[in-house]
C-alpha cells in the first residue's frame, strides 16, 4: 500500500482532515519501508497521534497539536532505539581508578 494512500484512510478513519495529518506522511513512508515490527509500532504511532487529534476535543493550535505528535513519536521512536543496555565499563563513561588504565582526567 502507498504511503499517502494509507495515511488518508487512517484521517478518515479518525475524523481528521488530510491536510493536517500530511505531516506524519514521512513517517509511515518509513514505517513501510521498514522491518515488520518496526512497521507495526511506527503506524501504532502515528494512528495514536490522529486518535488524539480526534478525541481531544480541546481547540489547540496547530502549533500545539504538532508539538504533541513530536512528543509522541520522538517518546516512541527512543523506546525503540534505546533497547541497548551498555555495559558497566561505558556507565561510568570509562573513568577508573586502576593505574594500568591510564590517567584518571578528572584526577
Amino acid at each position: 500500500m502507498e504511503a499517502e494512500n494509507l495515511l488518508k484512510d487512517l484521517c478518515a478513519r479518525h475524523g481528521v482532515d488530510p491536510a493536517r495529518g500530511a505531516r506524519l506522511l514521512p513517517l509511515v513512508r518509513w514505517a513501510l519501508k521498514g522491518p515488520d515490527d518496526a512497521r507495526e509500532r511506527i503506524l501504532a504511532v502515528v494512528e495514536k497521534t490522529l486518535r488524539v487529534r480526534d478525541e481531544s476535543g480541546i481547540d489547540k493550535t496547530q502549533e500545539e497539536i504538532d508539538e504533541d505528535a513530536d512528543r509522541a513519536v520522538m517518546l516512541s521512536v527512543a523506546k525503540i532505539l534505546h533497547t541497548w543496555q551498555p555495559e558497566e565499563r561505558i556507565l561510568e563513561l570509562g573513568l577508573s581508578d586502576d593505574a594500568d588504565e591510564g590517567p584518571n582526567p578528572l584526577g
